[in-house]
Order: C-alpha cells, then sequence, then structure tokens
C-alpha cells in the first residue's frame, strides 16, 4: 500500500545544520557536515557586518506553502528547501545547531530519553521525569554528566578574537538547556515584533555581530491547533508582514530566517499501553517523542514484537532496529556518541501517517493530545526552509 504521506529521510548534504557549517566556515572554524553552497556564496559575496539568524521554531515550509501566498515575503525570499536533521524535533535541532554536530554525535535525540543509570524517562528540556513531571534535580542527576559539547559560540568568539559580538534574541519561554546554552550572550523578549526590535538595537551597535534569534512559534500553535488552523494562518500573516517592515531597517545585514522542524497533522492517538500484545513485550517505558518512539523490548522477543508492531500500526508508522535505524545513517554520521545506542533501545517507530504513540501508565499523570505534531518522516515535518533576506 502506498503511504498517504510524502515519506522524506534526513539528506545530511543538504539540511539545516549545514547552515550552521557555511556559519562555522564563514568564521574559519571547521565542520564535518556539508555546508550550504547557497549560502556560502551570499556570505562570501562580501563581508557582512551583521549575519543573523532567525530560528523560527516549527515554521516548517510546508507550513509556509498552506498558510502563506506565494506574493508573501517569506515565500519570496525562500532560496532552497534543507531537509531537517533526525528526529525532526526542537532538542536533536537545536543541540545540532548549539554543537555542529549531527545527532550521532551530540546524542540529544528527543524531547524524552531513557537513562538506565537512574531507570527514569527525562523530559530534556524542561529536566522533569516524563511520567510524573516532577523537577530533578541537577546535583542529584545530571544529565551532562554524559552528554555535554563544546558550544560553537565560544568558539565564534575565540576564533574572530572578539572582534564578533555574539547575542543570542530568545523568546522568554526558552526552555531552561536553552537559556544554559546561550549563557552570557542571552537577551530574552516577550512578543515577536520585539525580537525583531531588539535584534535591530543589537546589530546598530558599534561593530561586527552574529546574533541568534529563537522564536517559540508556531510550534505552541501547531500543536494546539494543526496546520491550518486560522490562529496558525493569522500568526504567518503577521510575522510575514513584521519581517517585511523590519527588513529594510537592518544594514549591512545578511538575515538568515529558517526552521528547526515542521509539523504534521494528528488524528489518532494510539495508547501503546492499552494495545496489550505490545505493551507486554516492553522491558521497561518507552521514550522519544510520540512520532520517533524509542522502545525497549525484553530480551528474545524482538521478532515477535515487530510483528505485532506492524499488524497494529504499519500503516502509520515504519518501524526499524536499532541496526537498521543505524545503517540507514538517520542520526547522520562521524564519532557515535557512547549514549546513542543505550536511548535508541531496540526499535525505532518512525510517524509516516497522521498519528502519534502515546503511554500513560497507571497512576502517572496523562500525556498531552495535541492537533499537530513532529518527529516523524513526513515531508510536513521534515522540510524547513532557508530564507535569505539581505
Amino acid at each position: 500500500m502506498q503511504p498517504k504521506n510524502q515519506i522524506i529521510f534526513p539528506d545530511y548534504s543538504n539540511n539545516n545544520l549545514g547552515i550552521i557549517s557555511s556559519l562555522l566556515r564563514y568564521y574559519n572554524i571547521p565542520c564535518a557536515t556539508p555546508s550550504i553552497s547557497e549560502l556560502d556564496d551570499e556570505l562570501a559575496s562580501k563581508k557582512y557586518r551583521n549575519v543573523v539568524m532567525v530560528l523560527m521554531d516549527a515554521m516548517g515550509s510546508r507550513i509556509l506553502e498552506k498558510n502563506l501566498s506565494t506574493d508573501s515575503f517569506l515565500r519570496r525570499n525562500l532560496r532552497k528547501e534543507l531537509t531537517a536533521v533526525y528526529p525532526c524535533t526542537t532538542v536533536c535541532v537545536t543541540s545540532s545547531f548549539f554543537s555542529g554536530l549531527q545527532p550521532v554525535s551530540h546524542s540529544w535525540l528527543a524531547w524524552s530519553l531513557y537513562f538506565k543509570e537512574w531507570k527514569q524517562v527525562i523530559d530534556l528540556f524542561p529536566y522533569r521525569d516524563s511520567f510524573t513531571g516532577d523537577l530533578i534535580d541537577r546535583n542529584e542527576k545530571n544529565v551532562l554528566d554524559f552528554m555535554n559539547f563544546d558550544p560553537i559560540l565560544p568558539k565564534i568568539e575565540e576564533s574572530t578574537q572578539g572582534s564578533v559580538k555574539i547575542h543570542c534574541v530568545f523568546t522568554d519561554i526558552a526552555r531552561p538547556r536553552l537559556v544554559d546554552l546561550a549563557g552570557k550572550y542571552l537577551t530574552k523578549i516577550g512578543s515577536f515584533e520585539s525580537l525583531l526590535q531588539t535584534t535591530l538595537e543589537k546589530s546598530r551597535e558599534p561593530g561586527d555581530h552574529f546574533i541568534f534569534s529563537y522564536y517559540k512559534s508556531p510550534d505552541d500553535l501547531l500543536h494546539k491547533n494543526g496546520l491550518t488552523h486560522p490562529e496558525v494562518s493569522e500568526f504567518l500573516e503577521n510575522i510575514d508582514r513584521l519581517f517585511a517592515e523590519y527588513a529594510d531597517q537592518f544594514e549591512d545585514t545578511l538575515m538568515i530566517i529558517t526552521a528547526d522542524h515542521g509539523m504534521q497533522d494528528i488524528n489518532n492517538h494510539f495508547y501503546l499501553n492499552s494495545v496489550q500484545p505490545l505493551n507486554e513485550l516492553l522491558r521497561n517505558f518507552p521514550a522519544g517523542d510520540p512520532r520517533a518512539k524509542f522502545l525497549y523490548v525484553h530480551p528474545g522477543r524482538e521478532d515477535a514484537f515487530a510483528e505485532r508492531f506492524k499488524r497494529e500500526f504499519g500503516n502509520e508508522f515504519l518501524l526499524f532496529s536499532q541496526d537498521e535505524f543505524l545503517s540507514k545513517k538517520m542520526l547522520g554520521e562521524g564519532r557515535m556518541h557512547p549514549k546513542v545506542k543505550d536511548f535508541l533501545g531496540d526499535f525505532i517507530a518512525c510517524g509516516i501517517g497522521n498519528s502519534d504513540i502515546l503511554f500513560a501508565p497507571d497512576g502517572f499523570r496523562p500525556p498531552k493530545e495535541f492537533n499537530g505534531h513532529h518527529a516523524g518522516l513526513t515531508a510536513e515535518e521534515m522540510f524547513v526552509p532557508l530564507i535569505l533576506v539581505k
């Protein structure tokens, strides 16, 4: 049976991490991931005093197509369509952006990861237990003991000997992990217009600048409403207008606008704990994201699990064994982080339909049922824009 959605696998030669590679190349810092030639050419065309990267959470290129006209500012300035790193979820993609590493090397693979050391599934960015919601004391359990990395921002500062001033302008609800990564460079803002205004003010300060601006939407609106709700369209039309209004006010600036991932409409929620023929084969709670689920199966029961899973969910998910997933280079190439295999478990279920997989064990808080979600392999989730404005 042909899948009803177009399936897109990550292409690390044409990838949103390539934006970071181009920027690192511009600042004379080596990076293993191929850069984006169109961006390289633009950066080489002149010495920009300001390089501004605006990351719009979940503003995939197919989201723009569904909500904005072809003559909109953002679509007019679309230079290229890229795939997202995989899994296409904010934790994974922003970790690649801040590290310059492909996911196989940084291991921040999902919103929730299972730590065998503590026998616990942890939501990484808010740092809480995935099933109770209780915040975790980092002094007692610190994931950075296993999965820290050298961020790119100090590397840019060092490579340019401080001649390029670095700023992070982030939405005020940025998760603790993003706040930590931005560190001393961080300025928090509220509205989207305040993001553009603050970014503009930073660009007008004396000297050269690299400014990394991040806004929470349309991710929050898409989760709540799905892809084409009037609230989503209104937001995108508004930011399109504001981008156009502010673009002319920037001087000697290259603005790079992109997204970490897109989003897919969800019309069905599978509760894995309610599918007893599968649940009984799990050796601990699953982790990952609802459309990129990491599953841990009792030894010797792998074949039975795969057969039962495909019977239950075969039209909605692709099921990969860990070996298959890694051999397809879904996480990219390079040195494999020692935690990757622990985190992936025995099987990875990747969404290709319009369903997600939730898990609600008795006695724990219920998971949220979103109308839009990401981390699957559809074009709506995997394609992101490279928009260049100068």
